[in-house]
């Protein structure tokens, strides 16, 4: 999972197409991804045009809700597949590529941030930490990122010490404060469950998943090693500044 996929609205098809067998190749890693996302690729594409951009600040620009629920749209519409689409091009199957392709529908460029040594969750989180908010809440809002530690072994060490190796889009939260994830995975797109209020917990009295497996157990893993979403979450960012009318 490296800088690799240009934007999907903007890029031409040779370029793109070459950007996704990269990124397809070497993705995130969750029980259904194992792919490797260490080294640096450069990133392909250019930014979004300033005509297609989102301001930052809350001016001029449509309105952040309306952006937010295009970028849920587009996650709903990915569901279940495993060659996502926006808008009749391609979109990554890598975690943070998938995630960067959907927020184009904001106006909004995740990897224009990113320094060539970063990974593309990395890329992503810089991105959040200048323009956005990241923070810790149990309870996220819908179209909020989410970011994971240790979703697997990324240097081999054998330690539960690999920060940023996962990501996903908060889709939707429930009453009980469990929120709906949709992420990248081998497999295809998912959504899936995580609820912090009950971090160790997979499922609730009544048999509900409410927080899905994140970490693939391998032989080299103690028996404490934490294995649910809840258990590698580390940190939301929020990315468009509402307006007071759609917060």
């Amino acid at each position: 999972m490296t800088i690799t996929a240009p934007l999907p609205r903007f890029a031409s098809r040779p370029r793109f197409a070459l950007a996704v067998s990269v990124a397809a190749a070497i993705g995130c890693a969750t029980p259904r991804a194992l792919r490797s996302d260490s080294g640096a690729v450069p990133l392909v594409g250019g930014p979004v045009p300033a005509s297609e951009r989102r301001p930052l600040d809350g001016g001029a620009g449509p309105k952040a809700g309306a952006a937010v629920e295009a970028v849920l749209a587009a996650a709903r519409a990915s569901l279940g597949e495993s060659r996502p689409e926006l808008d009749g091009r391609p979109l990554p199957t890598d975690c943070s590529g998938f995630v960067r392709g959907l927020y184009t529908k904001a106006g909004v460029d995740l990897f224009s941030e990113a320094k060539p040594w970063d990974n593309g969750v990395r890329a992503v989180v810089r991105w959040i930490e200048r323009h956005g908010q990241m923070h810790r809440r149990k309870v996220p809002a819908p179209g909020d990122l989410v970011f994971f530690h240790d979703s697997y072994d990324r240097n081999g060490d054998g330690k539960v010490n690999d920060r940023y190796t996962h990501m996903g889009l908060v889709e939707e939260v429930l009453p009980d404060g469990t929120a709906l994830i949709v992420h990248a995975t081998n497999h295809g797109i998912v959504r899936e469950p995580m609820n912090l209020m009950r971090p160790h917990e997979a499922r609730d009295s009544q048999g509900r998943e409410i927080n899905a497996i994140l970490r693939r157990k391998t032989e080299h893993d103690s028996p404490r090693t934490p294995r649910l979403m809840s258990e590698l979450f580390a940190g939301f960012g929020h990315v468009l500044h509402r307006d007071p009318e759609d917060a």
